[in-house]
């Protein structure tokens, strides 16, 4: 059944594609490079519409989709996604469809690669009949993949796979938003290299020593598009967000918003909602919106915390954020039953809202529930 709620959700292609342009020309004109882009949609698509996505991004000649896990390569191919998709955490029990969805696997650790090698060997595979497989390194995040004291495992166990395709090397940059971290950054820049070197040197062949690299995420593309190397790896900022907050001319292109409810005149002294909460010395008009944190719409912006967008105007959320409803103080205003609130986008943007929410853009997209109607525009 196709969702009636009237909160939504709305992805603007139009957007998505202006800020594929702007991310090109930043790492042409600051960067002097012009890798291959990776669109990661990985959370089917940052809880937005992953398919849809993929389709632009096809039409933007867009390289590669990212993706977590295998199901959602699969959902993404069952749609009739016909790129090349990199999963960069399968399973091991999710090979099986790696294979028959032509899925391109991200290798993570040793004991990783040796599955994958044993899952080649039961099924009778050879390296040719397999998409190319890429390597995780880590340079210093400590969250997944290869060492550099693994190289003397690794190489041979790549060699071992006759006809095997190595198709990317990358690290995952752990601030690239923060210049405090910088130094950090430039270590995990350099490691990676060593790396890169290393395994070149030890590969025996073309289909494994020619492989691309990439390092950069949204802020990594920002704030050093010099290292853009082979690809870029990058998501939110082509939602129009990004966590360095360094000014490129990204446009939103994803807009939360619902509609009045119901204006209620609460008198002086009266609290608001559960728990009398917010109470004032003056009668106010309150607007009821049906969206709250079973619409992923963070609780955490009770009490004033959070603002909304109405009628031209900012309006302060009162009391506290409901399990289906949110109030906000429209006094003033002359709100009406079916006005539009934005509750982020154009005018409340997404920064200030998860700043607010004390958590940061890439949770505040991805928590909005399903119950929230999508809309593409």
């Amino acid at each position: 059944m196709a969702s009636t709620h009237v909160t939504t959700l709305t992805l603007d292609l139009s957007r998505i594609r202006e800020n594929i342009s702007v991310v090109r020309n930043h790492l042409k004109n600051n960067g002097d490079v012009e890798p291959g882009l990776i669109a990661v949609i990985k959370g089917f698509g940052y809880g937005t519409n992953d398919i849809v996505l993929a389709k632009v991004y096809a039409e933007e000649g867009v390289d590669y989709l990212a993706v977590a896990y295998v199901e959602e390569g699969v959902q993404l191919r069952e749609a009739g996604v016909e790129g090349r998709i990199m999963v960069l955490n399968p399973d091991p029990s999710t090979f099986d469809k790696v294979g028959e969805y032509k899925l391109e696997p991200s290798m993570i650790s040793l004991g990783h690669l040796e599955d994958f090698v044993n899952w080649i060997a039961r099924n009778n595979i050879s390296g040719e009949g397999l998409e190319p497989i890429h390597l995780n390194v880590n340079t210093g995040m400590h969250r997944l993949g290869f060492g550099l004291e693994d190289i003397k495992l690794l190489i041979p166990l790549l060699n071992s796979i006759e006809g095997l395709r190595l198709g990317t090397v990358y690290t995952h940059l752990a601030s690239t938003e923060n210049p405090d971290n910088d130094f950090k950054t430039t270590s995990q820049l350099l490691s990676f290299k060593m790396f890169c070197g290393s395994l070149r040197i030890g590969l025996k062949n073309v289909k494994l020593d020619k492989f691309k690299t990439h390092s950069l995420n949204s802020s990594g593309v920002v704030r050093f598009p010099k290292h853009g190397m082979d690809y870029v790896r990058i998501g939110l900022i082509l939602l129009g967000s990004d966590l360095s907050n360094k000014g490129l001319a990204l446009r939103p292109a994803v807009f939360f918003r619902t509609l009045v409810t119901q204006v209620q005149t609460v008198p002086p002294g009266q609290g608001v909602g559960y728990g009398y909460a917010d109470p004032s010395e003056n009668e106010r008009e309150i607007a009821w919106l049906p969206v709250g944190y079973a619409d992923g719409y963070p609780r955490s912006l009770s009490d004033g915390r959070g603002k909304v967008w109405i009628n031209g105007q900012e309006a302060p959320i009162v009391g506290r954020v409901c399990m289906d409803l949110t109030a906000v103080d429209v006094t003033s205003l002359g709100v009406q039953v079916g006005d539009e609130a934005e509750l982020f986008g154009d005018h409340i943007s997404i920064e200030t809202v998860s700043e607010a929410a004390d958590t940061i853009p890439y949770e505040l997209i991805t928590r909005v529930h399903q119950r929230v109607t999508r809309r593409v525009v």
